[in-house]
């Protein structure tokens, strides 16, 4: 009997050992998303969007990004220009495309674990008009900002998160700001850079430090502008994970697993994705693209 109960210390010194063990795994192995941007083809009933939507959910990919949502100077939101979702803080997508809501809630009825909308692109004004808000109004819950954004998830509680593409405004006071009123909401925040690596890490930083995990991944644009660029080299957010997204445009099914497999040889990127879906929509290879991917960063 002494020699048991002096293993038992022993034991659960084991144990706590192997917990330590494993939470730090878990801490420098964050979980990924592999993930795909789309526009027209997600919610344009001609464009066939329920069928795009089943297409995506069985694909593989793990997050869809909805692309690009516009920011108008009076604080409503607009979908390439052609979809209104938001006016005066009130959601009025179901009055041109009644099912988007729903089509947003199936994705996840798949692999899809995440749906993000993006914001801005290379359009001008988009990130000018949410600083001027931001400026004017402040992200209270009397803001336009944030009756927009609360209006935009009550009415699509899909939406996990906020894709951040600036890349023409750069203020970084009102996007923090933005980014913690978002986190409030119950929205994540993913930065989707493709130069200005500085910039980019101060925000993550400033809007973790203020309400830690809002922002948790960084969509890296390695494709266009933003060529070249390597998730394993000059983009460090500490423990937010970089994924990194790849054009079709440029690579086929092989030579995006070849790429995504050699980054996560070399710094272990545990996601990464897609642009663009409109591309080869309806065609098969999203779930070509999809297992490429997946298996790159495996």
């Amino acid at each position: 009997m002494k020699s048991l109960v002096a293993l038992f210390p022993l034991l659960a010194s084991a144990l706590l050992s192997a917990a330590g063990a494993n939470a730090a795994s878990a801490a420098t192995n964050p979980e990924g998303f592999t993930g795909v941007f789309g526009g027209g083809p997600l919610y344009i009933t001609s464009k066939g969007a329920s069928a795009n939507i089943t297409e995506l959910q069985n694909s593989g990919f793990t997050e869809v990004i909805v692309w690009s949502v516009e920011v108008k100077p009076n604080g409503d939101l607009n979908l390439n220009g052609e979809f209104p979702l938001t006016s005066n803080g009130v959601y009025v997508g179901g009055q041109t495309y009644p099912d988007f809501a729903s089509d947003m809630a199936r994705l996840k009825q798949g692999k899809v674990r995440r749906v993000t909308f993006s914001i801005g692109s290379s359009n001008v004004g988009d990130w000018q008009a949410i600083t001027a808000l931001v400026r004017s109004q402040g992200t209270g819950p009397d803001s336009i900002l944030y009756k927009t954004f609360a209006a935009l998830k009550a009415a699509i509680p899909a939406i996990d998160a906020i894709d951040f593409d600036d890349e023409n405004s750069f203020d970084l006071p009102t996007t923090v700001k933005f980014g913690v009123m978002l986190g409030k909401l119950g929205y994540h925040v993913m930065p989707d850079p493709f130069f200005n690596a500085s910039y980019w890490t101060q925000v993550v930083s400033q809007i973790n430090a203020k309400r830690p995990g809002t922002v948790d991944g960084v969509h890296l644009q390695t494709y266009a502008g933003g060529s070249g660029n390597s998730p394993c080299h000059g983009w460090d957010f500490g423990d937010v994970p970089v994924f990194p997204y790849v054009w079709d445009r440029d690579k086929t099914p092989k030579q995006t697993y070849q790429q995504m497999d050699a980054w996560h040889t070399e710094c272990g990127i545990v996601g990464g994705g897609l642009w663009l879906y409109d591309d080869f929509v309806g065609t098969g290879e999203a779930a070509q693209y999809a297992k490429a991917v997946n298996r790159g960063v495996k």
